[in-house]
């Protein structure tokens, strides 16, 4: 009979333990969730500069134009342009002279196909001329 009474007893105590083993874990006080928990984080994004994201060979476009017109409007149109190192290449057809800033309509020639892009060039003191906007057509 003695055997049998610790049986009994002995499962509920058991259990008891156990459920104080895990509500221990528990903070009652903060409900919220623990940050330092946190499983698969990806570290933030670097934040990125302001300035438009270019496809290659519009330097080698703008350096071709700029020598071409010089300070002025007077070059020849069509110009060709080329940038060997990324194998882009392209033709500007049309430049408008917008005060300080010059507008210009450019094809890009490469391994994806040909676009029509439409830009802006104006010059800068530090940095000479800088291409403001370019977009596809």
């Amino acid at each position: 009979m003695g055997l049998r009474l610790f049986r009994r007893l002995s499962v509920p105590v058991v259990l008891i333990t156990l459920a104080g083993c895990s509500v221990s874990a528990l903070d009652l006080e903060q409900p919220d969730i623990d940050p330092s928990i946190v499983t698969g984080s990806i570290n933030p994004a670097a934040e990125t500069s302001q300035s438009p994201m270019l496809p290659a060979g519009t330097e080698a476009m703008l350096h071709a134009m700029v020598a071409e017109m010089g300070e002025g409007l007077d070059g020849a149109l069509p110009l060709s342009w080329t940038d060997e190192d990324n194998g882009v290449r392209g033709v500007i057809s049309h430049i408008y002279d917008d005060g300080t800033c010059r507008s210009f309509v450019t094809t890009r020639e490469s391994f994806d196909g040909i676009s029509l892009y439409r830009g802006t060039a104006c010059p800068s003191p530090e940095f000479g001329w800088q291409i403001q906007a370019f977009e596809a057509v």
